[in-house]
């Protein structure tokens, strides 16, 4: 497949990058082409765990790689925004636009490809205080996991459908007329300036 013309909107070019080469891995291992839909997320789950046995510079180059493609993946179905430092996957996050919603995606895909927590905390999804309960409901409406499933991206991908559709009210994902939460929002909270001098 040529990738060539695969420019979406919002989309910083490192990021752009490694998702074309995710698909480009798991296509030479499987045979079979990711899509950028949810469909194919089983699959791409299924490769990571064969890399999970790799070298570590392995795991290291295929992290970024299938993080950027879920994370494309999911803004191809949410309105919501890359924020990607080059040569800092641990301050990737995906930042929702209609509510105050962000993960990283990268971390996800580090959890899916060890099969247990790979960061310190686990990753997860970050919501403000007032909607914890939100997230709370969400993971229950999937009941109790075997840990081998809990860490699938695919499985990431159903928590994040129950998550947003709890935080708007049960909205369509078109989200019309909707306030959008912008970058300075996650920035101010997330990225506190430091220390001032005077």
């Amino acid at each position: 497949m040529d990738f060539s013309e695969f420019r979406p909107d919002g989309t910083p070019e490192h990021v752009r990058d490694l998702a074309v080469a995710c698909v480009q891995f798991v296509e030479r291992a499987t045979g079979v082409l990711l899509d950028f839909t949810s469909d194919t997320l089983p699959l791409l789950d299924h490769y990571l765990r064969s890399v999970g046995t790799s070298q570590p510079e392995i795991r290291g180059l295929v992290a970024p790689a299938a993080g950027a493609y879920f994370g494309e993946l999911v803004r191809r179905v949410y309105p919501a925004r890359w924020h990607a430092p080059v040569d800092d996957h641990a301050g990737w996050r995906i930042e929702f636009e209609t509510c105050f919603l962000f993960f990283n995606p990268v971390a996800f895909a580090l959890e899916a490809i060890d099969g247990h927590e790979a960061v310190e905390g686990g990753a997860g999804f970050g919501v403000t205080n007032q909607d914890r309960g939100h997230l709370v409901l969400a993971l229950e409406v999937l009941g109790t996991l075997p840990e081998d499933e809990y860490y699938l991206l695919s499985t990431r991908y159903d928590v994040l459908e129950s998550v947003v559709d709890r935080l708007m009210g049960g909205a369509e994902k078109e989200f019309p007329g909707q306030v959008r939460v912008s970058a300075e929002a996650y920035r101010s909270v997330l990225d506190p300036p430091g220390p001032r001098s005077n």
